[in-house]
């Protein structure tokens, strides 16, 4: 009896075997390139390798990119750049996302140091069906993994100038300016600003702020207080300190925005402006 059965289960359960084997292979999310950040728009590569897809160097990608379980506000269809190897095929969407249509709840569930991105939906030809396509990746911050191929920040913050007011014979206090533009529809917790204020290869002054908001879609000017020693000053203005002379200087900075659960993404800045004495 037992003999008898063995045969009949093996081809009852033939079947589901062969659907399992059908199921769609997915790929891999290699990296994330940046290459332009504007006010309004991240323009980016999206770098996967892939089992399958369809016929052509250049396709089409309809579906869903998302990032940490949020799916992104893009809109279909991506451009794909295919190039087919021994090892998979190579494919590249060219990613545009308008920031001010990035969910909140992004924000709530972004991890500081990796950014989870899975890729599904399908790819097309100039001919032929479309061939449905799945890839998955957690690329870590801070590496090649996700990299910027071109200068980021200077359309999102900017440096309105120091000014030293008088001068004395040791500390000179003043006020420093920067701008954030928050391009969200929400709006941005900062946790810490740090700064300093540099002029050539000298420290000036250095400070932090805390406890900011960045409100949304809109620029917010962040004043700065500062204090510098007097010898600084004339080392760095030389003559020019008696004249009420004007420097170029640079902020240098460092901007903890509050994200995921209690996390904290930092951003780094470094931006040109001027340094003034007022006599």
């Amino acid at each position: 009896m037992r003999r008898a059965l063995c045969p009949l289960l093996f081809a009852a359960l033939l079947p589901f075997s062969s659907r399992g084997d059908q199921r769609l292979a997915c790929g891999t999310v290699d990296t994330l390139e940046v290459t332009s950040l504007t006010r309004t728009k991240l323009t980016a590569f999206l770098r996967t390798s892939l089992p399958n897809t369809a016929e052509g160097g250049k396709q089409k990608f309809a579906g869903e990119i998302a990032v940490a379980n949020t799916p992104l506000p893009i809109a279909p269809p991506l451009t794909a750049m295919v190039q087919r190897g021994p090892a998979g095929n190579a494919v590249v969407l060219l990613v545009d996302l308008d920031l001010a249509k990035i969910p909140q709840a992004l924000l709530a569930r972004l991890h500081p140091l990796a950014l989870d991105v899975t890729v599904n939906g399908s790819l097309a030809g100039d001919a032929g069906a479309p061939v449905p396509v799945c890839a998955v990746g957690v690329l870590k911050v801070g590496t090649a993994e996700v990299h910027s191929s071109a200068p980021m920040g200077a359309s999102l913050a900017g440096f309105s100038g120091a000014r030293f007011t008088g001068i004395s014979l040791t500390e000179v206090e003043g006020q420093a300016t920067a701008t954030l533009f928050n391009p969200l529809s929400f709006p941005l917790d900062v946790k810490d600003l740090v700064y300093a204020v540099w002029v050539g290869d000298r420290k000036l002054a250095e400070g932090e702020r805390h406890g900011l908001r960045l409100h949304a879609g809109r620029e917010n000017a962040v004043e700065l207080p500062i204090s510098a020693q007097a010898a600084d000053l004339l080392s760095a203005f030389g003559g020019a300190v008696a004249s009420g002379g004007r420097v170029a200087g640079r902020l240098v900075a460092s901007v903890s925005l509050r994200v995921g659960k209690d996390q904290i993404l930092t951003v780094p800045l470094d931006l040109p402006g001027s340094v003034q004495v007022m006599p």
